[in-house]
């Protein structure tokens, strides 16, 4: 009990010595070189948690920071993407124009491939006119840069378009250049990647590798003067009495997005492939 009471007495002088109110300097040396370093540790303590509290604060506005950041990256990014389809667009769109100023002799209606077929063969599209708005089998489909293939099918608001790279389109095709005018049948191979083949040419026809093909119209059904393709290379038929052609088409049928169909159209006799600007002189460009 009296150990109490000594202990107590010695924490109220200590309190008084604290707050200045009792002077006793022996006492006051021995609460200052007690309190000092607990108060240097309470000092340390705050300082630390004070600075943690500012890291993490600047933390959390780092990752909001950072945050806004990715949005706006990614904003950025679908922008960019859709000015480069809008730029791509209006590049297809502003070639199908020139064509169309090309041939005031043909009605072209323009359309917009909606589907394709993803078989293995990859031979068809399917494109947003039909029966309502004039078309029928067999009419040309065409881009800028040449034919692309004939209407197939056709229902009230859309047609099936047989690409001129399947192997059942068969079309009427010549060269175009002045000192030959070999005439043939362009057939597909319905394979990605491969040449089409130009066929039925007289063993002895001048046909050169860099030819321009285009449609013959002989049919009838579809006009003179569409580019198909150039000529890669000529090879005897296996008979060796007539002569083949393999021919680069000059449509890419797996990016065709737009296109015309050549719903009618007057056929001049000369069918001097002035239809395709990227033409001349009957080479490829």
């Amino acid at each position: 009990m009296s150990l109490l009471l000594i202990v107590i007495a010695l924490v109220a002088l200590m309190a008084l010595a604290v707050e200045g109110r009792v002077r006793f300097p022996v006492l006051n040396r021995v609460v200052i070189a007690v309190i000092s370093p607990v108060n240097s540790c309470i000092q340390t303590f705050t300082g630390a948690a004070s600075s943690l509290e500012k890291k993490l604060e600047a933390i959390t506005t780092m990752e909001a920071e950072n945050e806004q950041l990715k949005k706006e990256n990614a904003e950025l990014r679908r922008a960019n993407i859709a000015m480069a389809e809008f730029y791509a667009e209006n590049q297809r769109l502003t070639k199908l124009l020139q064509y169309k100023e090309h041939v005031p002799e043909q009605k072209l209606l323009p359309a917009k491939v909606v589907g394709r077929n993803m078989g293995d063969l990859q031979d068809v599209v399917i494109i947003d006119r039909g029966s309502a708005d004039g078309l029928d089998k067999e009419m040309a489909v065409v881009t800028g840069d040449g034919i692309v293939g004939l209407v197939e099918e056709v229902y009230p608001a859309a047609a099936k378009v047989m690409l001129i790279t399947s192997s059942r389109c068969k079309i009427g095709a010549r060269i175009l250049r002045a000192d030959s005018r070999a005439v043939g049948v362009i057939c597909g191979r319905s394979m990605e990647n491969m040449p089409l083949e130009m066929e039925h040419l007289p063993r002895e026809a001048d046909v050169r590798k860099g030819d321009v093909v285009i449609t013959s119209g002989f049919s009838g059904r579809h006009p003179a003067g569409l580019v198909i393709g150039t000529v890669r290379e000529t090879s005897p038929e296996a008979a060796g009495l007539l002569l083949n052609a393999d021919v680069d088409p000059a449509v890419d049928s797996s990016k065709v997005e737009e296109v015309f169909v050549v719903t009618g159209y007057s056929n001049p006799a000369a069918a001097t492939g002035k239809l395709n600007s990227n033409t001349e002189g009957g080479q490829a460009q």
